[in-house]
């Protein structure tokens, strides 16, 4: 109990906004952390969910109510976090600007990877380019600046790219091991690639 200056009696709350969201956000992330760990395919035990994020279980149950709801927010979680760190690098130049899109889902695997079953399983939908709009105007201004071609098909370049991000991400440690080159060099690699052939479509 606390008192305040006018002599009233004040409760403290036990569980404010900032620590509810502060322990479903441990959870989320330990909830991606061991799937990354274990596999996608091993399920979830939530009790390890829990110790990990060093909370107690039934915490679990209070916030999300189910293994399914958890994962859910999880997801939706990192899909926000992902579209923040894509947004604020709208600004770059066109060639910067993809790359480190490519360099987003990467940073962003063990959830995509997650998503991807849950599509393909038919469970939940899909928007692969949330940010589409938002990517046109880009590509807009800088055909209108000239600094790309004017007879690109800008819809059709942001889906070439789009695919290129998700499917190098998801599979990058399956290539990194058929080729066997480090997945760190391999980044390097692709990207070294990748700046060359955008090169190619700036003036």
């Amino acid at each position: 109990m606390e008192k305040s200056t006018d002599n009233k009696v004040t409760s403290l709350q036990p569980d404010s906004d900032k620590s509810k969201d502060s322990s479903k956000a441990l959870l989320e992330q330990a909830a991606l952390k061991l799937l990354e760990e274990n596999g996608v395919l091993a399920g979830l035990n939530l009790r390890e969910v829990a110790e990990d994020a060093g909370v107690n279980r039934a915490l679990v149950y209070h916030h999300f109510g189910s293994r399914e709801e958890l994962l859910r927010s999880a997801l939706a979680r990192d899909l926000q976090d992902r579209l923040d760190q894509i947004a604020q690098g709208l600004s770059l130049p066109f060639n910067a600007r993809i790359r480190q899109m490519l360099r987003t889902m990467v940073q962003h695997q063990p959830a995509l990877k997650l998503a991807m079953l849950l599509i393909l399983d038919g469970q939940e939908p899909v928007r692969l380019a949330p940010l589409k709009d938002a990517w046109l105007e880009t590509f807009e201004a800088d055909s209108e600046a000239e600094k790309i071609d004017d007879d690109i098909d800008l819809e059709a370049f942001l889906v070439l790219i789009s695919a290129l991000s998700y499917g190098y991400a998801l599979m990058r440690e399956s290539f990194a091991e058929e080729f066997d080159i480090d997945p760190v060099n391999l980044d390097w690699r692709l990207e070294t690639v990748l700046q060359r052939v955008l090169e190619k479509l700036e003036r």
